[in-house]
C-alpha cells in the first residue's frame, strides 16, 4: 500500500461528502552531497462548517518531528503567495495572527490561509500501518473558504519514487540510473478495506482541483509517464529561494506539472526519469570497460592478421 487518502471528519459523527482542492509538490533537491525528498501537501476549503477535521493518511509511521506548516511562511514571506498560485496576489495579517488574508491586486478577499500551531492544531493517530494526520478546523473560518500547507519529511516520501534496475543490462545500470515515480491519492484498490469503511463512515471527498508538481534537476531526463504534463519551466531561484530554504540548492530545477481540473475522486500520476551516474564506482567501471575493449579489440586483430 503506497497510497495517501484525503477525507474530512464530520461534525456530529454524520457522513457528509465534501469538495476540496489540493495541490501537491514533490521536490528532489541537493543539500550537500545527497539527496533530499520532501512533500508539499496543500489543501483548499471551500466550506467546512460541518466538518471537524481534515484527515491526511500517509502509508508509513510519521511523527510531529516529520511535519513542517508552511503558512507561516507565507506569512512571513508575503510575495510567496503569488509566486506559489500563480496569481497576482497580495497578504494582509498581523506579525503573529495565525490567519492570513489572501487577496487580489485590487484588494477583493480571495481566501484564508490558516497558520497551523503543530501543537494545539494537528494530532497524529496511528492506524493502519501508518499515521493519519489530523488536523483541527478552527471555527472562526468554518464557513470561509481556506487553506492549509504542510510538508513532509519522512521515508514515505523517499518510497513514492524507486530505481529500476534493468535485468539484461549490466553496463547501463553500471552507468545511468532509472527512476520510477508513483504517486497516489484515493485509489481505493490501494487502500486498505478498514481504511476505505472508516473514510466513508466520516467523510469522503471529490477533487475540483488537483496540482502536481514534480520538482527534478534539470539534468534528469524526463523519458516517459502516465500522460504528458500539462506544462513544465525552470524554477526561478529568486523567487523560491524563501520558500525553500538556504539549505537547499535549486539552481536549475524544472518543474513538471501534471492537473486535473474536473470533478474526481481519485487522482495518480506515474512518470519515468533517467539520470547519469556518477561516483568513484562508475569511473572505474568505464575505465575498466574501456581496458577490456581494448584488450580484445587487440587480441582480435592479431588473430586476423595472423592468418
Amino acid at each position: 500500500m503506497n497510497c495517501i487518502a484525503i477525507w474530512c471528519s464530520s461534525k456530529n459523527e454524520q457522513s457528509a461528502s465534501h469538495c476540496l482542492e489540493v495541490h501537491f509538490n514533490l521536490w528532489k533537491l541537493g543539500k550537500r552531497r545527497s539527496a533530499n525528498c520532501f512533500l508539499d501537501i496543500g489543501v483548499m476549503i471551500q466550506d467546512a462548517t460541518k466538518v471537524s477535521h481534515l484527515n491526511i493518511f500517509i502509508p508509513q509511521p510519521v511523527a510531529k518531528s516529520n511535519i513542517e506548516d508552511l503558512g507561516i511562511t507565507f506569512r512571513e514571506n508575503p510575495d510567496l503567495v503569488s509566486t506559489l498560485f500563480n496569481e497576482d496576489y497580495r497578504i494582509s495579517t498581523g506579525a503573529h495572527e495565525k490567519i492570513v488574508e489572501v487577496l487580489s491586486v485590487d484588494r477583493n478577499l480571495i481566501f484564508y490561509m490558516y497558520v497551523l500551531d503543530l501543537d494545539s492544531d494537528v494530532s497524529i493517530e496511528n492506524a493502519f500501518g501508518g499515521s493519519i494526520i489530523k488536523i483541527r478546523i478552527p471555527q472562526e473560518l468554518a464557513d470561509k473558504k481556506h487553506y492549509y500547507r504542510i510538508r513532509i519529511k519522512n521515508p514515505y516520501v523517499d518510497s513514492i519514487s524507486h530505481i529500476y534496475t534493468p535485468p539484461n543490462s549490466v553496463l547501463e545500470s553500471a552507468f545511468f540510473q532509472t527512476e520510477l515515480v508513483d504517486f497516489r491519492i484515493n485509489e481505493k484498490r490501494n487502500l486498505n478495506s478498514s481504511l476505505l469503511e472508516r473514510i466513508h463512515s466520516e467523510g469522503e471527498v471529490s477533487f475540483n482541483k488537483t496540482h502536481l508538481f514534480l520538482m527534478r534537476k534539470a539534468s534528469d531526463d524526463y523519458i516517459y509517464s502516465h500522460k504528458p504534463p500539462n506544462s513544465s519551466r525552470q524554477l526561478e531561484v529568486d523567487l523560491w529561494k524563501g520558500y525553500i530554504g538556504s539549505d537547499y540548492s535549486i539552481d536549475k530545477i524544472i518543474a513538471y506539472n501534471w492537473k486535473e481540473t474536473n470533478i474526481h475522486y481519485s487522482f495518480s500520476a506515474f512518470a519515468k526519469f533517467r539520470y547519469i551516474r556518477c561516483n568513484p564506482l562508475t569511473i572505474a567501471t568505464f575505465i575498466g570497460v574501456i581496458i577490456i575493449l581494448g584488450f580484445l579489440s587487440g587480441l582480435a586483430a592479431n588473430c586476423v592478421f595472423s592468418h
